[in-house]
């Protein structure tokens, strides 16, 4: 038994000898304490050891006293340890009232027990002998003293079993279990070292466990609580997080999945069987990142719902290269990605109508005819006419509906290798297969379109160009220049909706380009000359005033007709300083009538871009006052399409011009589509009637009741009526006596220089 017993000290005194020298190693805030613990129970074991092998009474007494010191000492270091262990700022508790009275009893103790070495006041000892005469064991008897230390012992083992329950029972789980386990621990310990004061015993029983409670204080400081709480914070953190996480080991057996993943995967062992086979599917896609580092974006089906995930798959590995454990972290970026596919949308997209915007529409045609070798395509433009006009006379919401009814027909057949696009306000764009192109369907759905407002009695007129591509490495924005100049080609024509794109077009384009280039440079050298088309008074056939119409002369190749440069001056918005400079050609001329007395005046006309890149009246009346002219005599047309494009705007301005005393004329009247609706809401002086009356295809009695008509409700307004475009003696024979005011016509005269003008009727002649 004696031999047992001393061969289990010896293995506790080795064990603790390791556990103090790896606390001191670890360099943590319990170390100090755990390091001191671990030392103080050896200590105890080697004193009350070595009594077994000394015959001297006095150093076995001073074993004794040095054991029981120890002992004294480890219930100190055990209550900072307790209190230590979970909170930082419970050691103040250590520098307590409480804590120094305890010090200095125990310092008062150690004294004693010092001291019994020599007094034996405390307890004395006397060998227990074996049958050979060698010494078993020293017995003790303890003397009254010892109560008073055994009390003190008492008290702070009280003290260390309150903290300790106090905390098995307050602090969280992973707590609770160790403390519990070292508070039955020491409890053991004093219960065993009580037996051995009241309780005749040859040895300590209390020393047999101090490796256990060394032992077990050490785990608990560095591995257990450590590992505990490490593991608990993994867990309460990987639970909340909001993205999908999957642990698995080393040979890819799932064992975690948090809360986000198992509503992925599924709970239980289904949720990581179906865990385990994303990752052998991941793995079988990309064998090469078996062993690295692997991000993907993808799609899965999660409860019968689509979703997009940012997948990451890693494995960790040791110091030395060895896989420890995979895991797979899942994003989920579904809402991301609809965003993302709604940015896209709305920046390659027309949000009115669904269809390519420009930028996207040129982009990916390029991609189709770049992949497309075999196959042939055009490249269709269409443009609807006036299209401003249709907001302007029946609203925006009505405008709307029109350019969704045409993107839908333009893309009706959606044939494959097709694209489609919205370019700009009332201008679309398709690229199609030759294959697919339908002539018959394009000029059907123009017709669609035309009927779209029947409900007002309006008619839309659309316009497509055809172009062929031919070099299907040519800019496909160039491709769609060349369909949209052949509408500009047909542009007008109310039999033609549909054009082929061919070279006289380019041609013509060239030369349109040409006009804009040399228009400054004409214009400066004066080459644009102001020509006098007559008015002829209908009563008596005398001249009362001319229309002013300009020609361009150039030099070397005599006289450009005017449907030659003033659409192209119009549509490149040139076009008003052009009109400026005939405006005071016109003026000049009058203030050389009136210098001489002739009372004549001049018509002039005015252009839809006069009033956006000009101050119509002020210039004007600007031209009245520095050539000292009568307003009256230089008179504004005006055609009610033009007026039609800002009607508020432009009838403002009409109107200061008319206070002003300019006489205001309706040019074209009965060409708009709503020339009585203009009378009634703009002040006119003057109505010319459009020529296209007159050149009907029989002067029928159906073309001369309406004329009859309309002078008469002019006449009825106070409006002189001025008839253009009369062409014969019949005509003039039926105005006059349906009251037309003013002739003007080939009948009377064509267009005529100044000088030609002035000779035929100031200079002594009168027409």
């Amino acid at each position: 038994m004696r031999t047992l017993y001393l061969a289990w000290n010896a293995v506790s005194i080795i064990a603790i000898a390791f556990f103090t020298f790896c606390a001191a190693k670890k360099k943590t805030r319990l170390s100090p304490i755990v390091s001191a613990l671990c030392g103080l129970a050896g200590l105890c074991l080697l004193f009350y050891t070595a009594q077994f092998f000394t015959a001297n009474k006095k150093l076995a007494l001073a074993l004794s006293a040095l054991y029981y010191v120890c002992d004294l000492c480890i219930l100190g270091v055990i209550y900072i340890f307790v209190i230590s262990i979970v909170d930082i700022s419970n050691r103040g508790k250590t520098r307590s009232l409480g804590a120094k009275i305890f010090y200095v009893f125990a310092g008062l103790a150690c004294a004693f027990l010092i001291a019994n070495v020599w007094t034996e006041s405390v307890f004395s000892i006397k060998p227990v002998l074996l049958a050979d005469g060698r010494i078993d064991y020293w017995k003790r008897a303890f003397k009254a003293p010892i109560y008073i230390f055994v009390g003190l012992q008492l008290a702070m083992v009280a003290v260390i079993l309150s903290e300790l329950l106090k905390r098995a029972f307050k602090l969280p789980t992973f707590y609770k279990s160790n403390f519990t386990t070292i508070a039955a621990f020491f409890f053991l310990v004093v219960f065993l070292d009580s037996v051995y004061y009241f309780v005749s015993l040859p040895y300590e029983l209390s020393i047999l466990l101090y490796v256990f409670l060394a032992g077990y204080t050490f785990q608990i400081s560095f591995w257990g609580i450590n590992a505990s709480l490490l593991n608990t914070m993994l867990s309460l953190v990987s639970e909340n997080i909001s993205y999908a996480v999957v642990c698995f080991a080393s040979r890819g057996k799932c064992f975690y999945l948090n809360r986000e993943a198992r509503a992925i995967f599924g709970y239980g062992a289904a949720g990581f069987a179906a865990a385990e086979g994303y990752r052998d599917k991941l793995l079988s896609q990309y064998p090469e990142k078996m062993f690295g580092f692997l991000t993907l974006t993808q799609t899965m089906q999660v409860n019968s719902v689509t979703r997009s995930f940012d997948c990451e798959y890693k494995i960790l590995k040791d110091q030395k290269g060895r896989s420890v454990v995979s895991y797979i972290k899942l994003v989920d970026t579904t809402a991301e990605q609809k965003r993302l596919e709604e940015e896209k949308f709305r920046a390659e997209r027309d949000l009115l109508t669904g269809l390519y915007n420009r930028s996207a529409f040129f982009k990916r045609a390029a991609e189709i005819l770049r992949s497309s070798k075999n196959d042939e395509f055009y490249l269709v433009a269409t443009d609807i006419m006036d299209f401003k006009l249709v907001n302007n006379l029946f609203g925006e919401a009505e405008g709307n509906e029109v350019l969704k009814l045409q993107a839908a027909l333009l893309s009706s057949s959606a044939a494959p290798n097709s694209v489609y696009g919205r370019l700009t306000a009332d201008k679309f764009a398709a690229l199609v297969p030759k294959e697919s192109f339908d002539l018959e369907a394009t000029k059907q759905n123009n017709e669609t379109l035309q009927q779209s407002l029947a409900k007002y009695n309006y008619k839309i007129q659309n316009y497509t160009g055809v172009y062929a591509v031919a070099d299907k490495f040519e800019n496909v924005k160039m491709m769609y220049d060349k369909a949209a100049m052949t509408i500009e080609n047909i542009r007008g024509n109310m039999e033609m909706s549909t054009a082929f794109y061919d070279s006289s077009i380019m041609d013509k384009q060239i030369r349109d380009k040409r006009v804009v280039s040399e228009f400054e440079d004409a214009l400066a050298r004066g080459e644009f000359v102001m020509y006098l088309q007559p008015q002829i008074n209908a009563a008596d056939e005398k001249i009362v005033g001319a229309e002013a119409l300009v020609r361009w002369i150039k030099p070397e190749k005599g006289i450009v007709p005017p449907l030659d440069f003033i659409p192209v001056l119009e549509k490149s918005g040139l076009i008003h300083k052009l009109d400026q400079y005939m405006w005071e050609e016109a003026a000049k001329k009058l203030a050389e009538w009136k210098a001489v007395g002739r009372d004549l005046y001049i018509s002039i006309n005015i252009s839809a871009k006069d009033f956006y890149y000009c101050d119509v009246y002020k210039f004007l009346t600007s031209l009245v006052e520095k050539y000292q002219i009568e307003p009256q005599k230089l008179k504004v047309e005006i055609t009610e399409t033009v007026l039609m494009q800002d009607v508020n705007a432009h009838k403002e301005i009409l109107r200061k011009l008319n206070d002003y005393g300019f006489t205001i004329e309706m040019d074209d009247f009965g060409s708009g589509y709503s020339s009585l609706n203009t009378l009634k809401n703009v002040e006119m002086n003057t109505l010319k009637i459009d020529m296209g009356f007159l050149r009907a295809a029989s002067f029928s009695q159906k073309v001369k009741d309406i004329i009859s008509s309309i002078i008469s409700m002019s006449k009825t307004l106070g409006m002189t009526v001025v008839t253009e475009g009369v062409e014969t003696e019949d005509q003039v024979k039926f105005l006059r006596e349906a009251s037309c005011d003013i002739f003007q016509g080939f009948y009377f005269s064509k267009p005529i220089s100044i000088e030609d003008f002035e000779k035929k009727y100031c200079d002594g002649g009168d027409k």
